[in-house]
């Protein structure tokens, strides 16, 4: 097969690229050149700005392909000119999408979100009606998963390629760049216990990096997937106790948690979340405020999704950051002290209460 993608050069795109390479396609990138992975040399770059529709038609110009697989898209600008250069061009396209656009989640309540997960466990990919939905978003809401939604509705509603749609949630393995999963496991290896805020104590489900790409490639060799729309996401359904657990019985260490209310965890460790934004909340990586459990089946039945035990993906992905000798810390490891004094002081608070209830409720 003859196959493009768009971006790649990092995390799950790299993985892809290198599945792709090994089953013999050959494979054409489109990227600025910046990143280069070991295979760059096996593949034809295809230097380009995909927000310049200019350079992205120069680029394009005469090519054809059996398979598109596009990381970058990020606005609706994106896939509507990649659409108007290529149709008639390309046989299938995946895009990559996220179940960050089901929800408001910087509000942070079942509410304000399209879907209220409470009432939908697990939530399935017919349940957002697009004929309601327009191409603005509250100021308020995460731009990504606005964004995101805006590129499937106008592929839903305007491409005349063939596509899939993949909706992803968090991705974990090993080259995260966004050092969610290296959050976990820089402090479950020291030990000393992890600070979760108590309304996050939900189910949730996350998905290998590995499993990810392949589910990409299986998806587009199926012939029930056209035109279609897909969870996939790990078969493990976790909650930050079983997480925790899971990970300190492959690093040896204590499953410790310090379940404090989410009030002081937000005024006493805010701004150092895995995002980094200065008055961001506290909030650990995969964890969220209502449950967040995808329905799998449509993606099992059509083209046989397949994950990974978590306990051999999750210890493979530790060995790895663990082995590196530069790899700098995890978001708000440089306040880890006053995580774990907060935690301390919390639990023994609660004890003390504890003790006086039972003496006074006698």
């Amino acid at each position: 097969m003859k196959v493009l993608v768009i971006g790649g050069t990092r995390y799950m795109g790299k993985i892809l690229v290198r599945n792709l390479l090994n089953e013999g396609h050959e494979v054409s990138i489109i990227s600025r050149g910046n990143q280069q992975p070991n295979w760059w040399n096996e593949i034809n770059h295809i230097k380009a700005d995909r927000s310049n529709k200019t350079e992205l038609e120069l680029g394009l110009k005469g090519l054809e392909f059996d398979w598109v697989f596009d990381f970058q898209a990020y606005r609706k600008e994106h896939v509507e000119d990649f659409g108007n250069i290529m149709t008639g061009r390309v046989g299938k396209y995946l895009f990559v999408s996220t179940g960050s656009i089901y929800s408001k989640w910087d509000y942070g309540t079942p509410e304000e979100a399209l879907l209220d997960f409470e009432l939908n466990v697990p939530f399935r990919e017919n349940q957002v009606n697009w004929d309601n939905l327009t191409y603005d978003y509250d100021p308020k809401e995460l731009e990504y998963g606005a964004r995101k939604r805006h590129c499937e509705k106008w592929i839903i509603e305007n491409f005349e390629i063939p596509y899939v749609l993949m909706r992803i949630p968090a991705i974990m393995g090993e080259d995260d760049p966004t050092g969610r999963i290296w959050w976990w496991i820089q402090r479950v290896s020291d030990n000393r216990g992890i600070v979760i805020p108590s309304k996050v104590e939900n189910p949730f489900r996350t998905l290998y990096s590995g499993d990810a790409a392949k589910a990409f490639l299986d998806s587009m060799k199926s012939n029930k997937t056209l035109n279609q729309t897909y969870h996939i996401a790990s078969h493990e359904i976790f909650t930050s106790r079983s997480w925790v657990r899971i990970l300190s019985k492959i690093l040896n260490t204590e499953p410790k948690l310090f379940l404090v209310p989410s009030v002081f965890t937000d005024k006493y460790l805010g701004g150092i979340n895995e995002y980094g934004k200065p008055g961001d909340k506290y909030s650990p990586p995969l964890l969220r405020n209502y449950p967040y459990i995808h329905d799998l089946s449509k993606s099992d039945s059509d083209f046989n999704f397949k994950t990974t035990k978590v306990e051999d993906w999750l210890a493979q992905t530790a060995n790895y950051y663990l082995s590196l000798s530069d790899v700098e810390h995890s978001k708000g490891y440089e306040n880890r002290d006053l995580e774990i004094k907060l935690g301390i002081e919390w639990e023994g608070k609660l004890k003390n209460l504890q003790d006086t209830f039972d003496s006074d409720f006698n």
